[in-house]
């Protein structure tokens, strides 16, 4: 199982990311991508990514840097100005203004656009700002997009198709529109990830979305530490509950869970360029 979108960097999981990571290995996770929000938070993606590779099972981790929404809502024109400019500088590998140079990431993201709070609808214009900027760098740098879409499903949209999408695609994380926009996604390359709400009773919507999504256009995701699935509440989620979700998602999709975990980790792999599954042993030549 591969899962597509978790914050092991998060305060509420950093100090037990090893254990974390183990967990999730016994629980047939192979890998993860971190999925960045912010300048400061990148060092502890890069952190996390370092200890992970030095476990047994050598997981894989894919690294994502972005700027989320919700972040900028809460910058300053000039403090999203900084975040943007390492933002640039992190992705292509050059040393940040302090020196330090962080692994290059395989991705692009959180980036979107989010109107849940009465604060974010306010900052929507400057949010609009950073969503271009970053679209703007990740298809320059052919790189994947990580997409954070919360109530604002057309305005994104049509800023993706006015803008464009990288070649190498991208996810909509933690799906939460309608069966109707899956096309509109996939016809602009993206995949469709689905987190710890497919595990609730009576999410309809959801459910129909899930079924409307084409095999290889579909991922699986934690976003732990929050969305926990219903079967491990209170507990702050981890990568480990994934198993959770997929067979949650199998009965919505009238799949065999062994199946699904199979597709999604190919598809995630894909997505995030790692050639082959850990441990796998190379042709004979």
């Amino acid at each position: 199982m591969f899962d597509s979108h978790c914050h092991l960097q998060d305060v509420r999981l950093l100090g037990q990311a090893a254990a974390v990571v183990a967990r999730a290995q016994a629980a047939g996770v192979e890998g993860f991508l971190l999925a960045g929000v912010d300048a400061a938070g990148w060092r502890d993606e890069a952190q996390v990514a370092a200890l992970a590779l030095t476990l047994p099972g050598e997981p894989q981790v894919a690294l994502s840097y972005g700027v989320h929404p919700q972040v900028v809502a809460t910058l300053t024109a000039q403090a999203l100005d900084e975040q943007l400019h390492q933002l640039a500088l992190a992705a292509r590998g050059l040393p940040l203004p302090d020196g330090v140079t962080l692994p290059v990431p395989q991705a692009i993201g959180e980036l979107g656009l989010d109107a849940y709070t009465k604060e974010s609808q306010a900052a929507l214009p400057q949010q609009e700002r950073a969503l271009r900027a970053q679209l703007a760098l990740a298809r320059e740098l052919d790189l994947p997009l990580v997409l954070h879409i919360l109530r604002t499903h057309e305005p994104t949209l049509r800023i993706l198709q006015a803008d464009g999408v990288p070649k190498a695609g991208g996810v909509v994380h933690s799906y939460s529109g309608s069966a109707q926009l899956v096309p509109r996604y996939v016809r602009l390359g993206l995949s469709i990830s689905f987190a710890g709400a497919v595990t609730l009773p009576g999410a309809t919507r959801l459910a129909e979305a899930a079924r409307a999504v084409p095999s290889e256009h579909l991922l699986v995701e934690t976003d732990a530490p929050d969305q926990t699935p219903l079967t491990r509440r209170p507990a702050h989620n981890e990568p480990a509950f994934l198993p959770d979700i997929i067979e949650a998602l199998a009965i919505l999709r009238a799949e065999s869970p062994v199946a699904l975990r199979q597709l999604t980790a190919e598809n995630a792999r894909r997505l995030f360029r790692f050639t082959k599954p850990p441990g796998s042993v190379p042709a004979a030549p």
